[in-house]
């Protein structure tokens, strides 16, 4: 699973996170309904990843920074949590 798999899995709720903030891997399942996303890399730095939540149909937009700040939209709802590499 790769680190920005493992961001929108998070975003999208599929990944659970336990309270000292570790992520448990997500099921072979609950990855394939990440589906298809886009990932690009604009001149700051910033990560965005567009796609569409296979489980709802919602639009997902979901943007890292450099420093590991995640902020998105899932649908009408904002997600927003820092990630960074175990």
């Amino acid at each position: 699973m790769t680190m920005m798999t493992t961001i929108i899995s998070v975003a999208l709720g599929f990944t659970p996170v336990q309270h000292d903030g570790v992520v448990q891997p997500i099921s072979k399942q609950d990855e394939a309904l990440i589906g298809k996303f886009t990932e690009s890399v604009d001149d700051t730095g910033t990560t965005h990843l567009r796609g569409v939540n296979r489980k709802t149909g919602e639009l997902f937009h979901i943007t890292v920074n450099p420093h590991g700040r995640v902020v998105g939209s899932v649908g009408s709802s904002t997600v927003t949590f820092w990630a960074k590499a175990a």
